[in-house]
């Protein structure tokens, strides 16, 4: 076991995979991450066996659980098929959960895994700073928060991976193309030679152009102030390579989460 802290597992189901991370809870401090994972979503059995080999390899046993995320029916069939030996999660599911001010329209309809990456920003990386997140991953959302860390909105489009199904879904001959299989350093070359690398091409290229324009607007309207910059998601580390100046986080929203812990 840690020392100097108990140890919490925190759990976010998304729409492609579920994520688990462990975390050392300190005093005066942020939670300290100790391993994270991602699990593919296949049956809800097999996630379980997947997650308790995941833990048995760990040095740390969590003393409680957080789960949240955007794929409530997903993470419904988990709870269903919980392990005994774990903690019971507790669900974090409102946003009335999230020690946040979220100065939008509707607050109650902002996705959990957008708050939750707010909240890890403006507590733990950006506290006092204007911060745009984006987060990279079936969707991609850019998020934007102001020096008071109020979660002021921000944009949502496809991403790489939902964009590839939908160019391979929707016309006659294009390949559905994996872009998981690009490496986190691989920059698709310009122009594409051939039409994998054409389709490679504009779905990277496309979205790091989205995310440097749309980030450029934000900077305008806040007063020129140029924000600081988060990436996080199954894409983020690619892209963050190439939007720089920013950081990437593995696993944002597990950070949010293991800030409610109690």
């Amino acid at each position: 076991m840690t020392m100097g802290g108990s140890c919490l597992l925190a759990c976010d189901i998304g729409n492609t995979r579920a994520k688990f991370g462990l975390f050392e809870l300190l005093e005066q401090q942020p939670p300290r991450v100790l391993a994270t994972t991602a699990i593919e979503h296949t049956s809800s059995a097999d996630q379980v066996a997947a997650l308790n080999t995941w833990l048995s390899r760990q040095t740390d046993s969590p003393e409680q659980t957080l789960i949240s995320g955007s794929n409530p029916p997903v993470r419904d069939e988990l709870l269903q098929s919980w392990p005994d030996q774990l903690p019971q999660p507790h669900i974090i599911e409102r946003a009335e959960q999230i020690p946040l001010t979220v100065a939008v329209d509707e607050p109650s309809k902002v996705g959990m895994d957008r708050l939750l990456t707010a909240l890890a920003a403006t507590r733990t990386f950006h506290p006092g700073e204007p911060t745009v997140v984006v987060d990279s991953g079936t969707a991609t959302t850019i998020n934007f928060l102001n020096a008071a860390g109020e979660f002021c909105g921000g944009v949502i489009l496809p991403g790489m991976r939902l964009s590839a199904r939908a160019l391979h879904d929707y016309t006659a001959r294009l390949p559905l193309l994996d872009m998981d299989l690009l490496d986190v350093t691989d920059q698709p070359e310009l122009p594409g030679r051939n039409t994998e690398d054409a389709i490679r091409s504009g779905l990277f290229w496309g979205q790091v152009g989205a995310v440097r324009e749309i980030r450029q607007r934000i900077t305008t309207a806040d007063d020129g102030i140029q924000p600081a910059c988060l990436v996080t998601g199954g894409g983020g580390k690619r892209m963050a390579q190439v939007l720089q100046p920013c950081q990437f986080v593995d696993c944002l929203t597990l950070h949010g989460l293991a800030l409610l812990a109690e």
